[in-house]
C-alpha cells in the first residue's frame, strides 16, 4: 500500500462548495480524493482511490490524441466526495461526488472525469455530454471500473435500440430538437426523468454514431473548440448533417 500511495493525510482545508471541516485527503498518481474523516471506511476510500486514479489514466489514454497543448489538464484530477453534493458535478475542473453513490458504486465518476479532462466550448451540451455517456461506457467496458448507468443500463452495445425506444416516446420527440444542437432543453437540470433521461441517450447514441464514422479524435477536437463551425472543420459536417444520418441509421 505504501507504494500505491503518494501520501494520504489527515489535515483541515480551505472551506469548498460542500462545507469544511477535519477532512482525509488521499493522494494518488493522477487523482486526489477529500472526504470528511468518517465518512468513508478507510477500505471505501482506498478502493475509490484506486478506481479515480485509474479512471483517469484510462480516459486521459483515450481522448489525448485530440486535445490541443491548451486544453491538456496539468496535475492531478480532485474529488471530493460528500453527502451536502446532491448531483455529480464538476466545476472549475473538480469533480463533485455524492457520498452514497461513491459508497454503493453507483457514482459516475468516469463521465465527470471526461467533463475535467475534456473542457467543453461552444454550447453543445449534447456531444459534451454524448462523449461523457460513451466514454463511461468504452471504458467501463474495455479497460476497467464500473459505469454508473445514471440514465440507461446499455451501454454502448444497445445504446442505439435504446435511443430507437426513447424516440417513439413523446419525451423523446420533445428533446430531439436539442441533439445535434446547441443549447439544452428546458427543465434539464429540474426534470431528470422527463427530459434529462431522454436526451442523455439520445446525445449518447448520436455521438457514438459519430465516433463509428469519424474517430474519437475528431469529436474529441470539435468538442474542445469554441468556433462554431468545428464540427464542420473537424468532420467536414455538420452537428444536423450528423443528426439526419443517425435518424436515417436509427430507421
Amino acid at each position: 500500500m505504501a507504494a500505491l500511495f503518494l501520501a494520504i493525510t489527515l489535515t483541515l482545508v480551505a472551506p469548498t462548495p460542500v462545507g469544511a471541516g477535519e477532512r482525509v485527503r488521499m493522494e494518488m498518481e493522477r487523482a486526489i480524493v477529500e472526504y470528511e474523516a468518517g465518512d468513508l471506511s478507510p477500505g471505501e476510500a482506498e478502493a475509490f482511490a484506486r478506481l479515480a486514479d485509474r479512471g483517469v489514466a484510462d480516459v486521459a489514454s483515450l481522448v489525448a490524441s485530440g486535445l490541443p497543448d491548451w486544453a491538456r489538464r496539468p496535475g492531478r484530477l480532485r474529488f471530493v466526495v460528500s453527502p451536502r453534493v446532491q448531483i455529480s458535478r464538476t466545476h472549475d475542473g473538480v469533480v463533485y461526488l455524492p457520498l452514497e453513490r461513491v459508497r454503493t458504486r453507483s457514482a459516475p465518476y468516469l463521465h465527470e472525469t471526461v467533463h475535467a479532462l475534456v473542457p467543453s466550448r461552444g454550447n453543445r451540451t449534447w456531444l459534451s455530454e454524448g462523449l461523457a455517456c460513451y466514454l463511461e461506457s468504452l471504458v467501463s467496458e474495455t479497460l476497467g471500473g464500473y459505469d454508473a448507468h445514471v440514465f440507461t443500463r446499455v451501454g454502448n452495445g444497445g445504446i442505439h435500440a435504446a435511443a430507437r425506444r426513447t424516440l417513439a416516446g413523446e419525451t423523446g420527440r420533445a428533446v430531439l430538437p436539442w441533439v445535434g444542437g446547441y443549447g439544452d432543453p428546458p427543465r434539464l437540470e429540474e426534470d431528470r426523468a422527463g427530459v434529462a433521461r431522454p436526451f442523455y441517450v439520445l446525445s449518447h447514441s448520436l455521438t457514438k454514431h459519430l465516433v463509428e464514422v469519424v474517430g474519437l479524435e475528431a469529436v474529441v477536437r470539435a468538442l474542445v473548440s469554441g468556433r462554431g463551425d468545428a464540427l464542420v472543420g473537424a468532420t467536414r459536417r455538420s452537428g444536423e448533417d450528423w443528426k439526419r444520418d443517425w435518424l436515417a441509421v436509427l430507421g
